[in-house]
């Protein structure tokens, strides 16, 4: 190459290089151009990132400021799901794993992987317990005094759950849980049952996101006619096989597995409260009869095995002894023969329930284990008081029928033993399987001795319970429960909610027991309901049962040392007068810090006839239908009344006209083969008139009821078109309705009449049904032989 080539290709070269360099710097300048202006295009529709905390940083412009965590959760990273299931009525040793025969193995599983508590303790009664544990207050400061069927107009008795607490559902679902409660609420006034509310207490009110529930103290366990979805009624399924507790177990599992399947890191709170073991007992033949023979032997050999089994299992003291029968019950050996086959019966009916209750527990826990949550899901399981004695000392084939002054005779009782426990009986236990069910306590629910308020508790928390299968004997109070769920979940209780400042948590978490076996917890805790009272103060109780009707002042108080006596047989309280008055002025402490005051001692009944008597009974029901069905607590009562049932229809065919409650307690007003009936039932009696026939087409049908003396003794007569039909004597006149509501052209829920099948659906058009109500006041003479009707002191 020449010379002058090379310096042609050297200036070609640095010419390239220069051009070169200046189209490289060139580009990178577009690009950090071109960069810029995406940036500020994209600045246009991009979020700009979230503040870590705090308030947004609101600017003129979009662009410029910056908004809070929209995607940011409440709950910690492997938070806890929370489900607490509660029993009804269950006693302290009916659990396979606190001493029973009865088999609960899925429940007894649920115990090996968690803690049995042996000392826990309850409020004696439905829904005192369960607003304790919703809001982790003592019942009378959460207004829950007593039951919620009854607002006494005192801060501790209002019927209605307190707003100045928030339940363990609202706290949770403040902090993002999802929640869902399936079954039994009964912590809302029962006056605001009705279509109408006000829902201020209904359970999507008060945190629940999704319910699946009644309002009351049980229900019909084929057949019920309370339930709601959210805040409507609902019908339950008709099928044939259809059970409550079943269906209440199928709603559980169907919430939860949705929940997971739409957000399955997002932790849950579950209450799956069972009806079951309330009355009535009731379960299909087949579960019953499973346990045909089993308690032939009675009471006493089952209370002596019972406590034998709990010694074995450290859920009791070794030198334990029985206390007493209480003084309805007799030894079953003094039983007659033909008795103790009825008394069995019932037994049999109440451990099939039972296993009924537990094969759902089951269930609920394989769908928790089939979906991969079950080591991280702090399951709860307690029963709500002691073993009921309302079947009294025979026991009985209708609850109402005793609650109504009518108590079924054993000879009656025994006629139904081939159908007992299935519909439409509505039976209870005598109060022998009342002791067995409560051992080693002396008396039951609605008693503040332990027998009341002594219950199982189970908390099962596989990843948080080292010590998985054992017993822990430390006091736990069911206010203590609540403070424990905040606990685990790391959720703090609030002080103030939506503008309101809340009464402060009493309770306290047993969490540290759940790794330390000798954590310590509360050692103080005040007892009362309807008179009866106690003070615990470790190691002593102090504790009186109140005589219905004597003044308060008489009431003699017992003091037991529950170290060396823990189920109260050896009163010490003469020995040590110093320590009944020191506890005894704790307990007068407690009461007035509590709003235990006014103590009111008054039977069931008799605070429910004379708070609907306050309300006033309304005179007059102008229906125009179509109507819902009515809630019994907001329907027409005219029971025990005079008063008049007037149907203006058209008459096509047959069916009901109206009906109000079931067979257990009930009446109906139907056309049947084109003739015109009314009927009352209170199981095993019913009151059928016969009207007669009546003519198609528009019709006036009534039924009129006059009283001799009320509530029970008086006269029902039919007419149609205004003619008189038929008249017929009513020497014990339907005193009360069971759970099912009031009905207009159908017989809805279960039936009043085994005349037919309900709906049983009238055949024509009803224009409009009036009800006029005699609501004077009674007589003293009326209201003396109401009482003694009753079996009531005055």
């Amino acid at each position: 190459m020449t010379d002058e080539a090379d310096d042609r290709r050297s200036k070609l070269d640095r010419r390239s290089l220069l051009v070169g360099g200046a189209v490289g710097a060139g580009v990178a300048g577009a690009a950090a151009v071109g960069a810029r202006a995406v940036e500020k295009r994209a600045k246009q529709f991009i979020t700009p990132g979230a503040v870590k905390d705090g308030p947004a940083e609101i600017a003129e412009s979009f662009q410029d400021s910056r908004p809070i965590d929209v995607t940011k959760h409440g709950w910690k990273p492997g938070a806890p799901n929370v489900v607490a299931i509660v029993m009804d009525d269950v006693g302290f040793a009916d659990l396979g794993c606190f001493g029973s025969e009865i088999p609960t193995p899925h429940i007894d599983a649920l115990a090996a992987r968690g803690l049995r508590y042996a000392n826990f303790r309850t409020t004696a009664m439905c829904s005192p317990t369960r607003a304790a544990f919703l809001t982790g207050l003592n019942h009378h400061n959460a207004g829950m005094g007593w039951l919620a069927d009854v607002d006494a107009g005192y801060p501790g008795y209002r019927g209605d759950l307190t707003h100045e607490a928030a339940t363990i559902a609202e706290i949770l679902g403040d902090a993002g849980w999802n929640r869902m409660l399936v079954g039994k609420w009964h912590v809302n006034s029962a006056h605001s049952n009705g279509a109408n509310g006000p829902y201020t207490n209904w359970p999507t009110s008060r945190g629940f996101e999704r319910a699946y529930w009644f309002q009351g103290h049980s229900t019909d366990f084929f057949r019920p006619s309370e339930l709601f979805d959210g805040v409507a009624p609902v019908e339950p399924p008709t099928t044939d096989d259809y059970y409550v507790m079943d269906d209440l177990t199928d709603r559980a599992i169907s919430y939860v597995g949705t929940q997971k399947a739409l957000e399955p890191d997002r932790p849950f709170y579950l209450q799956l409260a069972f009806p079951g073991v309330h009355s009535p007992l009731q379960v299909r033949g087949r579960e019953r009869d499973r346990f045909k023979g089993q308690y032939d032997n009675g009471w006493d050999a089952i209370r002596a095995a019972r406590l034998d089994k709990q010694k074995a299992l450290g859920i009791m003291p070794a030198d334990t002894k029985l206390p007493p029968l209480s003084s309805s019950a007799k030894p079953w050996a003094d039983i007659p023969a033909a008795e103790q086959a009825l008394y069995a019966r019932y037994m049999e009916i109440y451990a099939a329930m039972l296993a009924n209750l537990d094969s759902n527990v089951g269930r609920l826990m394989q769908r928790l284990e089939q979906l991969g949550i079950a080591d991280n899901t702090m399951v709860l399981l307690f029963s709500d008081n002691g073993g009921s004695a309302e079947g009294t000392e025979t026991g009985t084939p209708n609850v109402f029928a005793a609650a109504y002054g009518r108590p079924v005779p054993v000879a009656e009782a025994q006629k139904l033993m081939g159908v007992m426990g299935e519909d439409p009986t509505f039976p209870h236990y005598p109060i022998g399987w009342t002791n067995a069910s409560n051992t080693p306590y002396r008396l039951y629910k609605q008693f503040t001795h332990l027998g009341g308020v002594a219950d199982p508790l189970i908390v099962s928390w596989p990843k948080g319970q080292p010590d998985a299968g054992a017993v822990r004997q430390q006091f736990v109070h069911v206010i203590d429960l609540m403070p424990t769920i905040l606990d685990v979940t790391g959720v703090p209780a609030p002080t103030t909610r939506n503008g309101v400042k809340l009464k402060p948590v009493q309770g306290k978490s047993i969490a540290p027991t759940f790794k330390a076996a000798q954590a310590p917890t509360r050692t103080e805790q005040y007892f009362e309901l309807g008179g009866h009272r106690a003070y615990y103060a470790a190691p002593f109780r102090l504790v009186t049962r109140h005589e219905r009707g004597r003044p308060f002042t008489e009431d003699k108080w017992e003091l037991y040392d529950l170290s060396k006596d823990p189920n109260e047989l050896n009163d010490l309280s003469a020995q040590l007068p110093e320590k009944v008055a020191e506890l005894a002025g704790k307990w007068r402490s407690a009461a007035e810090a509590n709003n235990v005051f006014p103590l009111d001692d008054r039977q069931m009944v008799i605070r429910m006839v004379q708070d609907r008597q306050g309300r006033g009974i309304r005179a007059k029901w102008d229906l125009r239908p179509p109507i819902e069905r009515l809630s019994r607590e907001v329907a027409p009562i005219c029971c025990g009344l005079p008063h008049d049932i007037i149907v203006d229809c058209t008459v096509e065919g047959d069916g009901v006209l109206v009906a109000h409650g079931s067979q257990p307690a009930g009446y109906t007003l139907y056309v049947k083969n084109g003739h015109l009936f009314y009927e009352q039932s209170l199981l095993p009696w019913r009151v059928v008139i016969d009207g007669g026939p009546v003519p198609q087409g528009k019709a006036e049908l009534r039924y009129s009821q006059t009283m001799k003396s009320r509530p029970f003794i008086g006269t029902g007569a039919l007419y149609v078109n205004g003619q008189k039909r038929a008249e017929q004597a009513l020497e014990h006149a339907l005193f009360s309705t069971s759970y099912d509501g009031f009905s207009v052209g159908a017989d809805l829920g279960n039936r009043v009449s085994p005349a037919y099948t309900a709906p049983f659906p009238f055949a024509g058009s009803i224009e409009r049904v009036r009800i006029d109500v005699d609501n004077s006041a009674l007589s003293p003479l009326e209201t003396m032989r109401f009482l003694n009707a009753m079996t009531l002191r005055v």
